[in-house]
């Protein structure tokens, strides 16, 4: 499997050190080939929605006290929100 790191690179906006292209690309086909052989696994048919109970989630709380702002590394923004690329018209 061959692995376009430039492409990559442009996709995730972040720039991977040349000494270490080889070692992310040789790590990164490991986890891949690993995903592909999970996903010819015979698992037997059960209920999956019951896999997690919603007592073992932790409650949803919105903290906005730490001075973190959201949108501080956002490449465009307007009124307060992530301004993306229209997609549909």
């Amino acid at each position: 499997m061959q692995i376009d790191i430039k492409h990559l690179e442009r996709l995730s906006k972040l720039k991977i050190q040349d000494d270490k292209k080889e070692k992310f690309e040789k790590d990164l086909v490991k986890i891949l080939d690993f995903v592909d052989e999970i996903t010819t696994l015979e698992l037997p048919d059960e209920d999956k929605s019951k896999a997690v109970t919603l007592s073992s989630l932790r409650e949803d709380v919105v903290k906005t006290d730490d001075g973190f702002d959201p949108l501080l590394n956002a490449p465009k923004q307007k009124d307060g929100c992530y301004q993306v690329p229209l997609v549909v018209e």
